[in-house]
């Protein structure tokens, strides 16, 4: 059990506290002053003693103090620190001290004493200054937003705590309407929106949410609401919220979503028009090539000639309505064909003499098998309407990187120079080449010849919609 504290403890233990603590006496004259009193007012405990209390008072409230003490003295209470009053104490310098001080009778015998415990408030004032300036700036921010800015009590009887002043700008109601018809968080946002606003208002989720509002002079717009859920001091559940119109940033996306599908309608027309001329269109052009051979070769009829005709448009018919249920979405059996022979009945008998390497290893997925047999389709078309050439080979191998497709041919060859920019072919070849995101080399001179190599990545990805074709084209044969 500790030992009992003497007397003499106990003055040791009041210079120790971290606050002033005078003794004053019914007349106003500090009979005791503890250590503390000299860090705070610069003078030494006993230099105060005998010194009334206003000694440490500013010199213009030393008179309504003196006043305040007769009274005080009359009917002698307990008053706490922290009651509302802003006091200031004098220090030996003349600078001023911020202080709260707490006051308690004390009795001994016929007399009566104060003691008076005085606490340097600096720091605290400090801080609620900066606390001060801190709301001051929010309260300028907040009133001068664009956006409105308001908290929402929901339940049993919802209110508003806060609305900003933007609210009249971007509603057309003030935020006074808001205060007294907290119902209008609700009734001017359209019907169909309103369930989905007063679930956001009473749980925070989503926490942003876009809805459509009639303002106050009717019109129509777009609201986009950023909410966040918490609690009111008193723990009610509380709504935050930073309402702002987006009608117009609506309306533009609505415009680039708008332009999107138009871009993408295009594509999908230059898609089907590149498909429709390479396949098609170089069919038909083979069949007239082959059919005006037929009736110039005198060992072939003209029933056989014609036979041979209608055999090759049906297969176009056929390839045709493939093509179309392919458009349609209608899933349509890949061709097992193997590749050389689908290769070497492109070839006309009245062109150039052909030679036909194409290895068996090529191991092409369907999307692209098509589109290498699309360009070389074009390609050998090329030369057979255009080169003159007397001899051509057409060779489609494997290298260690990818697939390497080459057409060559003893013709007249061109100047890449003189190559107009506005041949379909010359756009659908680069149209394909980007398909396939290959590259493309043309070596080419008047009367040398023309040779082009096309190189395809390892397992290239061909994407869904095409992109447009690449400006300026690559220099290939013209094809009209």
């Amino acid at each position: 059990m500790p030992a009992p504290l003497s007397a003499d403890a106990f003055p040791a233990i009041v210079d120790s506290a971290p606050d002033v603590i005078m003794l004053v006496d019914a007349r106003g004259m500090i009979v005791y002053a503890n250590r503390r009193s000299e860090d705070m007012f610069g003078y030494p405990p006993g230099e105060l003693v005998g010194e009334r209390i206003e000694y440490l008072v500013p010199l213009e409230q030393r008179e309504i103090h003196q006043l305040n003490r007769e009274v005080y003295v009359e009917d002698p209470h307990p008053r706490g620190m922290g009651v509302g009053l802003r006091l200031s104490a004098r220090r030996r310098d003349g600078a001023l001290v911020p202080v709260e001080i707490s006051l308690s009778p004390y009795q001994a015998g016929e007399s009566v004493y104060v003691v008076a415990i005085v606490r340097d408030v600096t720091d605290l004032r400090r801080q609620e200054e900066v606390v001060r300036r801190s709301e001051a700036r929010l309260r300028l921010v907040t009133e001068n937003a664009a956006d409105m800015i308001f908290r929402y009590r929901p339940g049993d009887e919802p209110s508003f705590e806060y609305v900003s002043a933007a609210a009249s700008a971007l509603t057309g109601y003030s935020p006074e309407e808001f205060y007294a018809h907290p119902e209008l968080a609700i009734s001017f946002v359209v019907e169909e929106d309103r369930e989905a606003v007063e679930e956001a208002l009473w749980t925070g989720v989503p926490e942003t949410l876009s809805v459509r509002a009639h303002r106050r002079d009717g019109a129509l717009r777009w609201f986009e609401c950023r909410l966040r859920r918490g609690r009111n001091s008193d723990g009610s559940p509380m709504t935050e919220g930073i309402l702002r119109d987006v009608t117009e940033r609506r309306a533009a996306e609505d415009e680039s979503q708008r332009l999107l599908a138009e871009i993408e309608t295009q594509l999908e027309r230059e898609r089907i028009a590149g498909d429709l001329h390479d396949d098609v269109i170089q069919s038909v052009y083979s069949l007239g090539l082959a059919l005006h051979g037929d009736m110039a070769d005198p060992a072939v009829t003209k029933s056989a000639a014609l036979g041979r005709a209608i055999d090759g448009l049906n297969s176009v018919i056929a390839d045709l309505r493939s093509y179309m249920r392919q458009l349609s979405g209608e899933h349509t059996s890949p061709l097992h064909e193997p590749f050389r022979p689908r290769i070497e009945a492109l070839l006309s008998a009245d062109g150039p003499q052909w030679t036909v390497e194409v290895a068996d290893d090529l191991d092409l997925d369907e999307s692209t098998e098509r589109h290498v047999y699309l360009l070389m389709k074009e390609l050998i078309s090329n030369v057979t309407r255009h080169a003159r050439a007397k001899q051509a080979v057409v060779t489609l191998r494997r290298e260690h990187d990818g697939i390497e497709l080459e057409v060559r041919d003893d013709g007249v060859g061109y100047d890449p120079a003189n190559v107009p920019s506005s041949s379909y072919g010359l756009r659908s070849i680069d149209h394909r080449v980007a398909m396939l995101r290959a590259s493309i080399e043309t070596e080419t001179a008047p009367n040398r010849g023309t040779v082009v190599r096309v190189h395809i990545p390892q397992e290239p990805s061909v994407p869904a919609a095409p992109s447009p074709p690449p400006t300026p084209p690559s220099q290939v044969p013209q094809v009209t």
